[in-house]
């Protein structure tokens, strides 16, 4: 009996670093975000400073920069997938 609640406290115990690590995990994602946040915040500050009487369209703004590095020969099915994504 006593090795039982032995195993069952170890168990706890790895399973508490488990959570642990995770809640560090989203630390650091929310983190990254927030950062990410920021940066958008602050070029599209810039942006509107360098260009006050221009008009943005939000939508195609945040396709850019929001996707990896991909050749010129997948633009079109990049942007029809975001497209099929977002409208269905």
């Amino acid at each position: 009996m006593a090795e039982d609640i032995q195993y069952i406290k170890r168990q706890i115990k790895k399973e508490m670093n488990h959570l642990r690590d995770l809640y560090s995990k989203i630390n650091r994602i929310e983190k990254k975000k927030e950062t990410e946040k920021h940066r958008v915040k602050k070029l599209e500050q810039e942006l509107m400073r360098k260009n006050p009487n221009i008009e943005i369209d939000w939508e195609l703004l945040a396709l850019v920069g929001t996707e990896p590095h991909n050749p010129p020969s997948q633009d079109k099915e990049v942007v029809r997938r975001i497209v099929a994504e977002r409208h269905g």
